[in-house]
């Protein structure tokens, strides 16, 4: 994969905007065909997933919110009825966790953070609810329950979002604020208003002008407004977020596009946070790919690159664990605070990304049945 845009580029890219412009939501790119590999690598995941659940219906050790979520989110993005047989089973077991790991909207804090529990668990919950709306067969859980759960997290989401429009670790810190932080915040509250739940749009817009404002000049994103150094995965994350803008943002996603092509999936493995870039790097390029995938050359360099990061994490799993179903940790995370569930969950989720069945993986929010029931 070339690690430079071509001179003619910007021109095509600029008429990309032009036609951006004159259409309120860009249509789906059509799915490239999944390799076998990605696909049988995927099924085994998903089998270990199913057979290694706690009784409690969840996953992982220490942070077993943010984990339960991840898989409950594989669930959901690897079927079109994902609330059907074993699998189906696992996933409102772990759905049921998820809720009693809260109050009034409100998610218990594990270990030093508490808004990625309250991001991803919202995530979750968001997104199944979500689903049961458009399936055929539901699920026999009170999704009433949920949706009105997931009305009162981003409710609280709010309340906890800093002066600066970004988010911090704890509940209550309004001077202090972060990147991975208001990247899981953000999209938490657009899935939950793709499906009908009223959010504040302008905590969700100061959030974004918060993670614009992060981007420095090679394109990249920092840790924090103020900083000076690009982050890697950090990046992924900044753009797979920006994408859900409902005013594509050209400068500012085509920088942060360019940072990830000449960084490559390789760049990110070599990072501490592999499986969190692999994934938001996947969505990023899903989400250009959809606003720009008229053009041959950018298509195929997004398709290049989710392709790349398939490469790369199959790369991880030695045969005995192929065989198994899971993926092994990666540097930069404590295998003695986490078990094999979260580097098998997220690793599952970014595979599952192309097929684009979560809200928060296309532009345009999902069109909703008529007797889905609004606030």
């Amino acid at each position: 994969m070339s690690h430079r845009l071509r001179g003619g580029f910007g021109v095509v890219l600029a008429y990309g905007l032009l036609a951006a412009s004159l259409a309120s939501a860009p249509p789906k790119p059509k799915p490239e065909p999944t390799p076998k590999a990605v696909q049988v690598s995927r099924e085994t995941s998903l089998d270990w997933l199913t057979k290694n659940q706690a009784a409690n219906g969840s996953w992982g050790k220490t942070y077993t919110i943010a984990v339960t979520s991840f898989a409950c989110l594989s669930y959901l993005s690897a079927s079109d009825e994902p609330f059907r047989g074993e699998r189906g089973t696992a996933l409102l077991k772990g759905l049921k966790f998820l809720l009693s790991q809260q109050k009034e909207g409100v998610f218990v804090q594990q270990g030093h953070t508490w808004i990625h529990g309250q991001g991803f668990g919202t995530l979750a919950l968001a997104e199944a609810y979500g689903r049961s709306l458009l399936c055929k067969t539901k699920p026999d859980f009170d999704m009433k329950t949920v949706r009105a759960v997931v009305a009162k997290a981003v409710q609280a989401i709010g309340k906890n979002q800093s002066k600066s429009g970004g988010w911090w670790y704890t509940p209550g810190i309004t001077e202090q604020h972060e990147g991975s932080t208001t990247v899981c915040a953000v999209q938490a509250i657009v899935s939950a208003k793709n499906y009908g739940i009223s959010v504040d749009d302008k905590i969700v817009d100061n959030g974004f002008e918060y993670l614009k404002k992060c981007q420095i000049t090679d394109g990249g994103f920092v840790y924090r407004l103020g900083d000076q150094a690009s982050m890697k995965a950090g990046t992924a994350g900044g753009v797979a977020t920006l994408g859900l803008m409902q005013k594509f943002d050209f400068p500012v996603m085509i920088k942060g596009y360019k940072y990830l092509v000449q960084l490559t999936p390789a760049g990110i493995s070599r990072d501490n946070f592999t499986y969190y870039g692999h994934f938001y790097g996947c969505m990023a390029m899903r989400l250009l790919a959809q606003e720009y995938g008229d053009d041959k050359e950018f298509r195929e360099k997004t398709h290049a690159y989710i392709a790349g990061v398939q490469k790369e994490l199959l790369s991880f799993q030695t045969a005995e664990f192929a065989k198994k179903g899971v993926f092994p940790f990666r540097p930069g995370v404590d295998g003695n605070i986490e078990n094999e569930a979260y580097p098998t969950a997220f690793a599952t989720l970014a595979l599952f990304v192309p097929e684009g069945r979560l809200s928060i993986y296309n532009r345009a929010a999902p069109k909703l049945p008529k007797e889905a029931s609004k606030d």
